[in-house]
């Protein structure tokens, strides 16, 4: 897994090199003065699908968005009972979210804190992030999931401004779906090697 979200940085090289569109808010081909180490945001899942079919042929090494399960076990720092990559409690400065008073993403890395046992960093808060996983309720649950969602993917994450309290707390059990070209300033995307 992609130890930050993809950069403007690097995302700027692949709409450089493949002339697709970029993100709305750039205003241009490359990312404002100041902001190529936030991550890209703004995108939609097609963006992100696009983006790793350049970085695999770049590369020569399969990269894919992750599934639900991937991200969650990676948030989790495979323990199942965890919270966070760091354990079951809440720990002020370990991610960008609501109660880091950020109000804005910040650069990739910058909670190295916040890190899980495999490197990764940034999966809590900053930007909610796309994954491979169609929506879908958990298994057990009594409602349906509304036929217009069937072709949404999952999001996982959170975001800077999401909070720790509340009826949605953020962690890495987090999750929303939303249409495949939804773009929003709050979500970005990581990819991963299948098998790595």
């Amino acid at each position: 897994m992609d130890k930050t979200e993809v950069s403007n940085a690097e995302y700027a090289q692949f709409v450089r090199e493949t002339n697709h569109a970029p993100p709305e808010h750039w205003g241009g081909i490359k990312p404002p003065v100041g902001d190529e180490r936030l991550p890209v945001a703004n995108v939609s899942y097609d963006d992100a699908v696009a983006f790793a079919a350049w970085r695999t042929k770049r590369d020569r090494v399969t990269y894919q968005l992750p599934t639900e399960e991937q991200w969650e076990y990676a948030a989790r720092n495979g323990e199942k009972d965890n919270l966070y990559p760091w354990g079951n409690t809440w720990i002020a400065g370990r991610a960008a979210t609501q109660e880091a008073g950020v109000g804005t993403a910040q650069p990739v890395g910058t909670y190295p804190q916040g890190i899980d046992a495999w490197g990764v960093e940034d999966l809590i808060g900053n930007l909610w992030e796309w994954t491979s996983s169609k929506a879908s309720l958990y298994q057990g649950n009594p409602t349906n999931l509304p036929p217009q969602h069937k072709d949404w993917m999952v999001i996982r994450g959170g975001c800077y401004a999401s909070g720790t309290k509340g009826d949605l707390p953020v962690s890495g059990t987090l999750r929303n779906w939303v249409a495949p070209n939804y773009k929003n300033p709050v979500l970005g995307f990581r990819l991963v090697r299948p098998g790595a």
